[in-house]
């Protein structure tokens, strides 16, 4: 098998030892040139930027090139632009790009090398179907907490017995303030407003009242003679 010219390709092989050697490189250190495409682009920009990229596109196996690239394509670079410097970042990208677009992409990347990755195609779909399901679940999950949860009192609550009904309390003597304070941030993810999966702000503004009415209780009854006796 011959590579443009009629250059073997085993002569190519055995040049390419380097790990991540570039096909580009390997023909340049046999001796064989290559057409260069793309627009070339001299990002200004600080030496420590500078230094940051390349180390990161080396530990990706790629240049700074095609870590641009990538950015740009996977639509990188809505952050700040860490600016100009004065160093020069030399990329070949497939148009014309703006030098801000560039080194804003960059930078995104930077900032998201250790918590991001590529994953094949069949995998993104197994992903994707995952979340729908988990998505489904919890609609479904939705309905259910809907259909059991308590209706609001009109009114509001001022009756002891019915703050502890709404804690799931059998009676208003069956609990102390630990408890009630942990039933309350067991609850209270469930129903608040913006972020629960049954938000209510009425549900929320009641369950607040009970947790206030139910602590009152404790520190008031709980001291008085009715409350000795029952213990």
């Amino acid at each position: 098998m011959t590579a443009p010219d009629g250059f073997p390709m085993d002569a190519l092989d055995r040049r390419s030892d380097v790990h991540g050697a570039s096909v580009v490189d390997a023909f340049a250190a046999a001796g064989v040139s290559l057409p260069v495409r793309g627009v070339p682009h001299g990002i200004s920009c600080s030496s420590e930027f500078r230094t940051a990229v390349l180390d990161l596109a080396a530990r990706r196996g790629c240049d700074a090139a095609a870590l641009a690239g990538a950015a740009l394509l996977l639509g990188a670079g809505t952050g700040p632009d860490p600016g100009a410097g004065d160093a020069v970042l030399d990329v070949r990208l497939d148009t014309v790009h703006d030098h801000g677009a560039v080194r804003r992409a960059l930078a995104t990347a930077l900032a998201a090398a250790d918590g991001w990755a590529l994953v094949p195609a069949a995998e993104a779909s197994r992903l994707e179907g995952r979340l729908e399901t988990l998505e489904y679940r919890n609609k479904a999950l939705a309905t259910a907490l809907e259909r059991v949860s308590f209706q609001p009192l009109e009114g509001g609550l001022t009756q002891v017995r019915d703050a502890a009904s709404l804690f799931g309390f059998i009676n208003e003597w069956c609990f102390d303030e630990d408890r009630v304070v942990r039933r309350f941030r067991e609850l209270a993810p469930v129903y608040h407003p913006d972020t629960g999966v049954v938000g209510c702000r009425q549900r929320m503004a009641q369950l607040i009242e009970a947790r206030n009415l139910l602590i009152k209780h404790v520190r008031t009854a709980y001291r008085s003679g009715e409350w000795a006796k029952r213990r």
